[in-house]
């Protein structure tokens, strides 16, 4: 199943919640009302709700998790939520999915979850928070090692997010959390609030994922303050976003104060890091005195603590690998979203013109080194490193 001797991990994957998944694994049901759900309105219908919070447009809610294989347009948008990808659902399907594409381990992340870090009660998104972990725990149950969860933790409130954090990691046995780039409620992700959060990630060795996801109301997101298309919306916000949380972190001392915290950038493409991290060593160099918590160049502590995830046909790979190299990039298919590049995105990348070094640790060495990933239950085996 390795590609070109390459051991295959999808940093950034997937899972669609089922729309029984709060009723069934909620554990105070008084809080239902509030959980996210999928209901017919009098016109047949479907609609989401979270929070009392209604995201999506009528026929909207297919666009989460459109069908792999097929062209995205209005008529595939119009898809009922359990009519779309089954591996999304499932995880023998989804298994199915990775062996035709070469995948060996997929590493899961939310699609409704996305947009918990947007509710307003801490109780309710600590709640939905501990439902979708032990329901996303149960889904990797299926294939140990293959299928990889990443933690939803309610940064709302510090302190249950290491609660949350500490559960995930110690007892459900997952490899990290994530977070959203976007401020939330007036703090920065460089807000001395959180340093509970990032020292218990140091002690526990939990990388924290950076996941941009849709609107919710009291998430600050770039391009919603202007722009009412959503094409344009999700254009800006997911590279600007990552653009400024990796600021936030680095300038505001974040990764100084924690240096064995660990950081990985999704879903954004990578085309931004060198532009940018260029720039923040710029400023540092010659505006060093207005960010004092920020000690080296930028450059070395994203070098340091951190890595991007590209997909598989991103045209400033290249770039990106003789800028900053080939040890900090990691690789991603986004399944099974609508703008997913999943089908044959792993022989693409594989037969690219990077070197078979940089192919190797991109494809899947970055990540097993990153994420402390157990190799030995993946059915194909991994082939020796190089150095």
């Amino acid at each position: 199943m390795t590609i070109n001797n390459s051991l295959v991990v999808d940093t950034d994957s997937h899972i669609l919640e089922p729309i029984n998944l709060w009723t069934d694994y909620l554990e105070n049901k008084e809080l239902l009302s509030l959980a996210p759900r999928f209901y017919d309105d009098a016109e047949g219908v479907q609609r989401f709700v979270i929070e009392g919070f209604q995201p999506t447009p009528p026929k909207g809610t297919g666009m989460g998790g459109r069908n792999v294989d097929k062209k995205f347009q209005d008529t595939v948008a119009t898809q009922r939520w359990e009519e779309q990808q089954p591996g999304g659902f499932s995880p023998e399907p989804r298994l199915q999915d990775m062996d035709r594409e070469g995948v060996d381990i997929a590493m899961l992340y939310p699609t409704v979850g996305l947009r918990y870090t947007g509710l307003k009660s801490d109780e309710v998104a600590a709640a939905v928070c501990r439902a979708y972990n032990n329901w996303l725990a149960d889904y990797c149950k299926a294939a140990p090692g293959r299928l990889i969860g990443i933690g939803a933790v309610p940064f709302q409130s510090p302190e249950l997010a290491v609660a949350e954090m500490r559960y995930v990691i110690e007892k459900l046995g997952f490899k990290g959390v994530f977070t959203r780039p976007n401020p939330l409620r007036g703090r920065n992700l460089d807000h001395p609030d959180y340093d509970p959060i990032w020292q218990a990630a140091e002690e526990l060795d939990c990388p924290i994922g950076i996941h941009e996801g849709g609107f919710m109301p009291g998430i600050v997101a770039v391009g919603y303050d202007r722009y009412d298309n959503m094409a344009y919306r999700h254009m800006a916000s997911h590279p600007m976003e990552q653009q400024l949380s990796c600021m936030t972190l680095i300038l505001g001392g974040v990764l100084e104060r924690f240096p064995k915290l660990k950081i990985v950038f999704l879903e954004s493409g990578g085309g931004w890091v060198p532009y940018w991290i260029d720039r923040m060593d710029e400023h540092r160099k010659h505006m060093g005195w207005m960010i004092p918590d920020c000690k080296l160049l930028p450059s070395d502590y994203f070098r340091r603590q951190c890595l991007i995830q590209i997909p598989s046909d991103e045209s400033t790979t290249p770039m990106l690998v003789d800028l900053l190299g080939e040890d900090h990039i990691v690789w991603g298919t986004d399944y099974p979203h609508f703008d997913c590049n999943w089908t044959g995105a792993t022989n693409r990348f594989a037969n690219s013109s990077l070197s078979p070094v940089a192919i190797q640790k991109i494809l899947g060495l970055n990540a097993v080194r990153f994420f402390n990933l157990e190799t030995s239950k993946v059915s194909a085996p991994l082939q020796p490193a190089f150095v």
